[in-house]
């Protein structure tokens, strides 16, 4: 078998791309092993401190990437995200929608305008970044 990358000249978006805590959560294992594989990344995530430490990892391992803060639930977010990968690499073929936030308290607990937040975030932001991509 030969050391072709799996994802070479292939362009990705990873929304969450950064990491909640200081660990590794699954959007930023996905876009560090997104440009292990080759592929040039595009790391979304609403904290820049987060997505910058992405980025940091990515960039000592010798890949490409560069990152987009944005809110994912918000449509002009969305097409930005899109419209820049576009932009720089001329192209997108891997869409990774990992951007997530969990509601404070159970669900007898939580607010109508907490419950929307959720659900804009987790759901409603993979319809978006679908349309525009």
């Amino acid at each position: 078998m030969g050391s072709r990358l799996r994802l070479e000249n292939k362009v990705a978006i990873v929304t969450g791309g950064g990491s909640v805590a200081s660990g590794i959560g699954n959007g930023r294992a996905a876009a560090i092993l997104f440009a292990r594989e080759g592929a040039k990344v595009m790391i979304v995530d609403i904290k820049q401190a987060a997505a910058e430490e992405t980025l940091a990892a990515i960039k000592k391992e010798g890949g490409e990437a560069e990152i987009f803060v944005a809110d994912v639930s918000k449509a002009k977010d969305c097409q930005a995200i899109v419209k820049k990968v576009l932009d720089r690499w001329g192209k997108l073929d891997i869409l990774d929608n990992n951007g997530g936030i969990s509601g404070p308290g159970s669900v007898v607990e939580v607010s109508e305008e907490d419950w929307d937040r959720v659900m804009a975030v987790n759901v409603k932001s993979m319809m978006l970044m679908g349309k525009y991509a």
